[in-house]
Formats: C-alpha cells, sequence, structure tokens
C-alpha cells in the first residue's frame, strides 16, 4: 500500500496486511479498506495497492487501484 493515506491512521483492511489470496481458477479477489473517522478536517487523501509479480500468476496491464479517502465535515 502507498499514498498519502495510512493504514491504522486513516484506513483499515481486511484480511492479512500485505497479503491478497486469490484462489485457483478465479481472476479477482475482493479486498475491503473502512475509512477511519478522526474527525480532523484535512485534506482528501489516496491509498494505493499495488499488485507485484509472483510464481505461477500473470498481472494485469495496470496492476494498481487507487481509493480516495474524503474528509468529511
Amino acid at each position: 500500500m502507498s499514498g498519502k493515506a495510512q493504514q491504522g491512521i486513516d484506513y483499515t483492511l481486511n484480511g492479512t496486511p500485505g497479503q491478497v489470496t486469490i484462489s485457483s481458477g478465479q481472476s479477482s479477489a475482493t479486498v475491503m479498506l473502512h475509512a477511519i473517522a478522526d474527525h480532523v478536517q484535512e485534506r482528501n487523501e489516496s491509498a494505493i495497492m499495488t499488485l507485484t509479480n509472483g510464481a505461477g500468476y500473470k498481472l494485469p496491464t495496470h496492476p494498481k487501484a487507487t481509493v480516495t479517502i474524503v474528509s468529511g465535515p
């Protein structure tokens, strides 16, 4: 994970940190990102997930997903 948002401060993720399991025969998996309400007025922040190369699978052309966490009033 990268971006201005910080895990544990601005958001949490379900599952094992740094790992996503895509089962054999499947082409996708779901990662749940939960924004943490801190009641601090700040700029919107992004969290970027990037898939990395490994054995036994191919990465898509764009192996990144970006989420923008919008600061509330």
